[in-house]
């Protein structure tokens, strides 16, 4: 390992001090007042990102860390690679997510697995030796961060080898994302934009899905996504909500189920205050009181409420326990209902396998893990052979198919599914791989009807990518809005010709540079006009916005041109 070299020199930007830290080669930028940690001569630092500080070197396995949960990620971890020269990580970077698996025709689903007992969490997830020396203890469920902005901690022992070697152990995961926070938080945390909490929402269920399918836990299994508490502003609650309904969507989409943490007396109560009412609801919910009882039970979630094996409660917080003369500072919690396990659990049904509800005799045909309905089966040859499923197994299937499933009708046409919506194909040479599941053209002329399993229109924050444009496109209300290159099934335009544009809500530009400004109107549907610069910029000195028009919050048709005066 590498020595650090630290040298202060002045900025000039707001005269602060600051220093540059080399390692291996490698050198930073930080405030001269963060502290540099040594992880080969301190090998128990916890590799904290929710506090500004350097850290050198690859974290220990037997990191002590505190149950911390979530904190604005300032930190920066220098870690060696191989013999050359050392990659710099940040918070959420600690697992990289692996290729999101289709769904394959003859898969078995990791099935998410119903817990009643008792776990904990921890900040760094415990090595293999402390997990080992741990089975003496009552927990038999284990938090674990797989992710997020505002994740607060490293996870050098989080694995696939380590899921799969505790999995077999008999241990179950509580997956928890720390994704973005409400816009005034408790956690000074990098927060929701109110205006895109749908898109937010989704891009982290997106992140999270991708993060867990690495890691050996698939299709089937519940992620928590964890909201620190707030004040109940109508700022917070509306974002909040929109944020939450948004990450629920996208799990459901790619298979997984939804949980949500939350303080009792702010998520959750605003969760609460929606139960029943056509709100898209998590599947599960965990709810932090720390009362120390043992109860799943609490005064701020009625009993009819996410009841049968749906709730985990924290009862405590913050405190030290030890078991094979191992001791872990932890937050324990009550746990009875979902929890993750790996490995192949159930069957999944095949897609293009007809499937038969025993109460109706209705027929079904799988397609993305969802029941599409067969109005006449002699279109589809007259099936004779039927996989026969009770309501309940019925009720447990994708509620619409997974993102990126091909469809086609016995005329030949050819569709993609994207937020549940079936897109249209007619440029299918952009498809030539495509592998689609024959359907009763009944359901893509229906998806009004709750048996044809298909939206009317796509899922607010589904994001596609056109082609052969490769231009990058987020919904919301049936609109479509231009937005940076990120993760999203693949279309053709023509298929998404039939949505409209959304118009062009000018942003408020000051200040800001032009790469910044690019970034700005691509997210309002707007575009960048004439650049007018005021002077030729000197040496280190870089251009900023002094006007704009037309001015911020300005309505303009789809694509408007917003030009800017830079100084």
């Amino acid at each position: 390992m590498g020595t650090a070299l630290l040298v202060v020199v002045n900025v000039t930007a707001g005269s602060a001090l600051a220093k540059t830290v080399e390692f291996r080669g490698t050198s930073v930028n930080v405030p001269a007042s963060w502290p540099v940690f040594d992880l080969r001569a301190h090998p128990q630092t916890c590799v904290r990102f929710d506090r500004p500080a350097v850290y050198l070197g690859r974290p220990s396995a037997d990191q002590r860390c505190p149950p911390a949960r979530a904190g604005r990620p300032e930190a920066l971890l220098l870690e060696p690679r191989g013999r050359g020269a050392a990659v710099v990580r940040r918070a959420g970077d600690t697992i990289a997510p692996g290729p999101r698996a289709g769904l394959a025709r003859a898969r078995a689903r990791p099935a998410a697995a119903t817990y009643t007992g008792l776990g904990f969490d921890a900040c760094s997830t415990p090595s293999a030796g402390t997990m080992n020396r741990w089975r003496s203890s009552p927990y038999r469920a284990i938090g674990v961060y797989i992710g997020g902005t505002n994740m607060a901690c490293s996870q050098p022992n989080l694995t696939a080898p380590w899921v799969s070697q505790r999995t077999a152990a008999g241990w179950h995961f509580i997956l928890i994302y720390v994704g973005l926070q409400a816009p005034a938080n408790s956690c000074g945390c990098a927060s929701i934009s109110p205006g895109q909490a749908a898109s937010q929402g989704r891009a982290a269920a997106s992140d999270a899905s991708g993060r867990a399918g690495a890691l050996g836990l698939g299709a089937g299994n519940p992620i928590y996504m964890d909201m620190e508490a707030y004040n109940l502003t109508s700022t917070n609650t509306s974002a909040v909500l929109s944020f939450l309904a948004g990450w629920t969507n996208q799990l459901h989409a790619a298979g997984y189920k939804s949980g949500v943490y939350s303080s009792s007396a702010s998520g959750i109560k605003d969760l609460v205050g929606r139960y029943g009412t056509s709100y898209v609801e998590p599947d599960n919910i965990w709810f932090a009181e720390w009362n120390g009882s043992r109860s799943t039970s609490t005064s701020y979630i009625p009993s009819a409420d996410w009841a049968g094996h749906h709730r985990l409660h924290q009862y405590a917080g913050d405190h030290n326990e030890t078991f094979g003369g191992v001791t872990l500072n932890i937050d324990s919690d009550s746990v009875d209902g979902l929890t993750a396990t790996a490995g192949q659990a159930t069957a999944l049904i095949p897609d293009g396998t007809f499937i038969q509800l025993t109460s109706t005799g209705q027929v079904f045909r799988m397609a993305g893990g969802a029941p599409l309905y067969v109005n006449d089966p002699s279109s589809l040859g007259n099936p004779q052979s039927f996989t026969p499923v009770t309501l309940n197994e019925y009720n447990a299937l994708n509620a619409v198919p997974l993102d990126g499933t091909f469809l086609e009708t016995p005329s030949g046409s050819l569709y993609r599914v994207a937020g549940g919506f079936a897109f249209p194909i007619t440029q299918t040479s952009l498809f030539a791989s495509a592998n689609p599941v024959e359907i009763d053209t009944w359901d893509v002329s229906n998806p009004d009807n709750p048996l044809a399993h298909l939206n009317q229109s796509p899922a607010d924050g589904t994001l596609v990518q056109g082609l052969p444009s490769r231009q990058h496109w987020l919904f919301g209300q049936g609109q479509r809005l231009r937005t940076p290159a990120g993760p999203g099934v693949q279309l053709d335009d023509a298929g998404l010709a039939q949505f409209p544009l959304a118009p062009c809500l000018v942003p408020r530009l000051g200040h800001r540079t032009l790469g910044q400004v690019r970034a700005s109107l691509a997210r309002t549907n707007c575009r960048l006009g004439r650049v007018v610069r005021r002077h030729r910029p000197r040496r280190g000195h870089v251009l900023h916005v002094l006007r704009q028009f037309p001015g911020a919050n300005a309505h303009r048709a789809a694509l408007a041109a917003v030009a800017v005066t830079l100084g």
